[in-house]
């Protein structure tokens, strides 16, 4: 247990050391990628959660995918996929970093 909480932390260290070298290296601007952490994060909760806790990670990250597009329709009239990814990576990392907080205990 020990073992692999240290190796997901230096996991996480790693892709954020690495995301912070490309950043330096091709003078990109300072913006992380949502998606990459809101990935990472997930694969780390299924390892840690297993099949089963983790398919009620996956209903509530789809119930937020839908209640997002009902939110832009009845918000905007129209669905338009430029605002709608941002905001859904966004949740999405939200509900990640939820998922991989619990599954450490």
């Amino acid at each position: 247990m020990v073992r692999q909480l240290i190796m997901e932390f230096i996991i996480l260290i790693g892709y954020g050391l690495l995301e912070q070298l490309t950043i330096r290296l091709f003078k990109l601007p300072h913006k992380r990628a949502a998606w990459l952490w809101a990935v990472l994060l997930m694969i780390l909760s299924f390892w840690n959660l297993g099949f089963y806790w983790y398919c009620y990670v996956l209903i509530v990250w789809m119930i937020a995918g839908i209640a997002l597009i009902i939110l832009q329709l009845t918000a905007a009239h129209q669905f338009i996929y430029r605002q709608y990814w941002p905001a859904f990576w966004r949740v999405t990392l939200v509900i990640s970093i939820a998922a991989f907080l619990v599954s450490l205990t």
